[in-house]
């Protein structure tokens, strides 16, 4: 039993293959039959790893955040720092990672603030989300080849308005964001 007691609703699995492999994901076509009409067909899932987000708080009420270009939109956007769980890593120690990656930015400890699922309609994994509060910068900044980054430091009295306004755009950041308006002490 997942989150309903109604079993009517599940999909019988008939068949499960890779198609296609890539960096970040890969693309897997599953074979289901309808628990209501009993045909069968096909979906596309994307098998990624686990993604990560850190709310990183600075001792002046800051928020670190990255600004960098997005391939999928060929834009800039203004994001929390994170990204992939790195095999064989908790979600913790990536989450600790990617911040000083990012923005040169760490922590005393991180807290989990919680985690979901960024689109369970195609993609397998979960998305973590966790607290860095009293982030200060170490300098140690060193992005991945792939990354051309900006640190913005944002006051956190204001990340409201950045949403309402635009600048943050990421629905899975401001899903993040959410967490930490909900859960955060």
């Amino acid at each position: 039993m997942k989150n309903s007691p109604n079993q009517d609703l599940y999909w019988e699995l008939l068949n499960s293959r890779e198609d296609r492999q890539y960096h970040l994901f890969s693309v897997k076509i599953d074979t289901c039959k309808s628990p209501r009409t009993g045909n069968s067909h096909e979906f596309q899932v994307l098998k990624s790893p686990d993604w990560v987000a850190v709310v990183a708080i600075t001792n002046d009420q800051e928020v670190v955040l990255v600004n960098q270009f997005r391939h999928g939109i060929r834009e800039l956007s203004l994001e929390l720092p994170g990204g992939l769980v790195k095999d064989g890593q908790t979600p913790l120690k990536s989450a600790a990672e990617e911040l000083v990656e990012e923005t040169g930015f760490v922590a005393p400890s991180l807290k989990l603030l919680g985690w979901m699922h960024p689109f369970p309609a195609i993609f397998n994994n979960k998305f973590y989300v966790y607290l860095a509060e009293n982030a200060t910068f170490s300098g140690e900044l060193n992005p991945d080849e792939t990354e051309e980054l900006e640190t913005i430091l944002a006051p956190l009295n204001k990340l409201k308005e950045y949403i309402r306004d635009g600048k943050i755009t990421c629905g899975i950041m401001i899903a993040a964001l959410g967490l930490y308006n909900l859960f955060a002490e």
